[in-house]
């Protein structure tokens, strides 16, 4: 997987829990400033983009490690945003979802307050880095369906003193 297909699953998976029903809030890239419009915002970065887990070279699981940041004129927004940021990559579905990805949240930072002051206004930034391991040979290979009983096959047997 390279860093646009697992960056485009994260913000997929991301966009599809909105924090207001209804609501698009754009994801620019964090360079690219002519890109950013009205706040609020989100945008990103890839601060490393493959941190080797093994000595292998082909095919081996590595870890991403993505910075988020939100954008907002508001203080308070801009915490609820990332408290929500932070909600969602800890709930069940979304997690579940990027792991048939072959992609699977490691850790998500502590928020880190970013303000910038530009003397005539001030940008709210709140940003968190996302730890993520990315299996690019993953197959998911679970099957439909149920468990309908267990069989254990074990004997317990008393020992005499």
């Amino acid at each position: 997987m390279n860093n646009r297909q697992v960056l485009t699953a994260l913000v997929t998976e991301l966009n599809k829990y909105p924090m207001n029903p209804g609501e698009k809030i754009p994801w620019v890239y964090e360079k690219e400033p002519d890109t950013k419009g009205q706040v609020p915002f989100f945008s990103w970065s890839i601060s490393n983009p493959h941190k080797r887990v093994t000595f292998k070279h082909v095919g081996e699981a590595y870890l991403k490690l993505i910075q988020l940041k939100v954008h907002c004129d508001d203080p308070l927004e801009v915490n609820d945003r990332v408290e929500w940021l932070q909600n969602v990559l800890g709930s069940m579905q979304p997690l579940e979802n990027l792991a048939k990805l072959g992609i699977s949240v490691v850790d998500v930072s502590d928020p880190d307050p970013l303000d910038e002051d530009w003397t005539i206004e001030v940008e709210n930034q709140v940003g968190v880095t996302i730890t993520l391991m990315v299996n690019p040979s993953y197959q998911d290979r679970t099957q439909v369906g149920e468990i309908t009983s267990v069989q254990p096959n074990f004997e317990i047997k008393k020992e005499e003193s």
